[in-house]
């Protein structure tokens, strides 16, 4: 297994990004010296609720109002009607440097990088610092997991407070920076994707208050709505949540994630929002299926959660990947598609070497510089070098240039942009044998390509839903299905294309 693993990473960075064309929003097609960048843009305030003082973060939240600021990305490239993507970085719900990280703010090196490359393609990125501020050094479990699962909570208000920034800017104020309101993809890396991940899933407000997320001791929800307010922002008390840009809606049409986790699996259901995720098989911090979420520079776990695979398993069974599904061919796909189970929209990073942070870089001599009276600076060393032990900025392009290469097509897919990517009209179905068609459960599947291999195939209902995967060994497979009578898709993805063929079940 390992050797696999490192075989297709090193296939994923080793593939050239020349391509004979470059299509807008899949390529980059604007110059980094076309791309302003406006910096501390307030798209809202609200409560701080960081924990005590810089040098101990002990119990103590400060209850003050507080600018939430944005750098926004902006290709001038003449369009004035462009989409945009809001992207989250990462942090561990606290400060950089504070949490035992050299990461944590909206200028993080591999945080810009991100943005950049996403401007260059044609799309508006605006890079969103959120509330952070949660007690992890606490020795009861309880106060750790209820900070926590606040923190995330607050950054979800915070995320629906900027969306409606945008489409109040676009109404009411003349479009600043040129977005298409329409077409909005919220992205987060590290702790931003348990935000972008409970953005999307998040769509009742009982969902926060099951039983994994209220206090074992008295029986109450860790969230306190009532004070805090709803996960869009509106409600709750004067002091602990101020209601900002009230008339716009919240919503967006996609996410991503890469790294980090969602709170509970229980969230996701059938027709909520198209989700991308990439996630390093052996991230230490959040687990790659589903565990405990360990925090940096500490022994101590706070609450369990789940990671890319295991939410892109259950998105790709209720259908919520079909926006994209099957939309996208390349040598990026058919590259990842060797770790991913046949998950489209699933980008696992493979290496013990790759940890969670493999695209992330940093200034170490200036780490080493900051004031010792207030920074543990050899935990922030020792916690970048959990985070990525390899780092170095070459070696973090590659890894950005291969996300950008895997999410992008995708995120233009959904959005409306292109109608697919290195996808022609021939359903590769056509010459593959499917008999006996119609079946009373035996199913025989003949691939009659040559030098195109047949790699996963699935069975889907007519609401589009799987019903049944099947494994895939050589040309020639046979099954015995357990299915109801009924009409069928049969959905292949070969290594070079897709393809589907209808089944009647009797």
């Amino acid at each position: 297994m390992m050797k696999k693993l490192l075989f297709a990473s090193a296939l994923i960075l080793g593939i050239s990004s020349v391509q004979a064309q470059n299509i807008r929003f899949v390529d980059n097609v604007v110059d980094a010296s076309k791309i302003t960048i406006t910096k501390n843009v307030t798209y809202a305030q609200n409560y701080t609720v960081l924990y005590g003082d810089i040098d101990t973060i002990t119990p103590g939240p400060q209850f003050a109002l507080e600018s939430l600021k944005m750098d926004i990305y902006a290709p001038n490239d003449g369009s004035s009607n462009r989409p945009l993507i809001i992207y989250l970085h990462t942090g561990s719900f606290l400060p950089r440097y504070i949490n035992n990280t050299p990461t944590g703010a909206k200028d993080d090196s591999a945080t810009v990088a991100m943005c950049m490359e996403f401007a260059k393609k044609g799309y508006v990125v605006a890079s969103m610092a959120y509330r952070q501020g949660w007690d992890p050094r606490s020795l009861d479990e309880t106060v750790r997991r209820g900070t926590i699962i606040n923190a995330a909570y607050k950054g979800v208000q915070d995320l629906s407070g900027c969306i409606r920034w945008f489409k109040e800017n676009v109404a009411s104020f003349g479009n600043t920076f040129g977005v298409d309101t329409t077409k909005i993809c919220a992205g987060g890396q590290g702790t931003g994707s348990y935000i972008t991940s409970a953005f999307a899933s998040l769509d009742r407000q009982e969902e926060i208050k099951i039983n994994k997320f209220r206090n074992p001791n008295d029986g109450s929800a860790y969230v306190n709505d009532a004070l805090w307010g709803d996960r869009m922002g509106y409600g709750g008390l004067t002091g602990f949540n101020y209601v900002n840009t009230p008339g716009r809606t919240s919503n967006a049409q996609m996410v991503f994630a890469i790294g980090g986790a969602l709170g509970d699996t229980s969230w996701l259901e059938k027709g909520e929002l198209p989700m991308l995720w990439s996630h390093s098989v052996y991230d230490p911090f959040a687990p790659y299926t589903t565990g405990m979420v360990n925090v940096p520079g500490t022994t101590l776990q706070v609450v369990e959660v789940s990671g890319g695979y295991d939410v892109m398993k259950r998105c790709d069974a209720f259908g919520n990947t079909a926006p994209f599904k099957g939309k996208v061919m390349d040598d990026y796909t058919r590259a990842i598609n060797v770790l991913n189970d046949g998950i489209d929209g699933l980008y696992p990073v493979a290496g013990m070497q790759n940890a969670s942070g493999p695209y992330e870089w940093w200034d170490t001599a200036a780490i080493k510089m900051l004031p010792k009276q207030f920074y543990n600076v050899d935990a922030i060393l020792a916690g970048g070098k959990a985070t990525n032990p390899l780092m170095g900025k070459s070696r973090a392009y590659l890894f950005i240039d291969s996300l950008q290469r895997y999410f992008a097509p995708r995120i233009a897919v959904t959005l409306g942009l292109v109608d697919k990517v290195g996808i022609d009209n021939v359903n590769l179905a056509t010459n593959v044998t499917v008999a006996p068609n119609p079946t009373e459960g035996r199913l025989v599947l003949h691939n009659n390509w040559e030098n195109n291999n047949l790699t996963h195939v699935s069975i889907l209902n007519l609401n589009g839903q799987v019903v049944q995967k099947l494994t895939v060994n050589g040309n020639h497979n046979e099954y015995q299905l357990e299915l109801p009578a009924g009409i069928y898709m049969i959905s292949m993805t070969f290594e070079n294309g897709v393809g589907s063929a209808k089944l009647v079940v009797r």
